[in-house]
């Protein structure tokens, strides 16, 4: 291998592992956040499926204990389905890229 092929492929390792680091820095930056059909409660999930917030309206007062439950529940669902469908969004960029290369 000339030392010109040999600079193409270390162009070319280097090139895809920023591909690599910025893909990994997006997925960690994830985060998606749903409120519910009321917009008495909110959630946020981070890239994981872990819930990095929680804010409830102070007019849950009223509100049967487990149906607010349900209702934290079903509106963490969709905000982990949010983050999700981003964190398949990133994965499927960064693919198409590898294999357009």
């Amino acid at each position: 291998m000339s030392g010109r092929e040999m600079d193409a492929v270390v162009e070319r390792a280097s090139a895809q592992l920023d591909l690599l680091d910025g893909a990994l820095s997006a997925l960690q930056a994830v985060r998606a956040e749903a409120a519910s059909e009321d917009g008495r409660v909110r959630v946020e999930i981070d890239g994981n499926g872990s819930p990095t917030g929680l804010w409830l309206s102070d007019s849950l007062q009223d509100l049967d204990a487990a149906v607010l439950a349900r209702t934290i529940a079903h509106t963490a669902h969709l905000a982990a389905a949010a983050a999700t469908e981003e964190r398949n969004r990133i994965t499927s960029e960064l693919f198409d890229t590898f294999d357009a290369r």
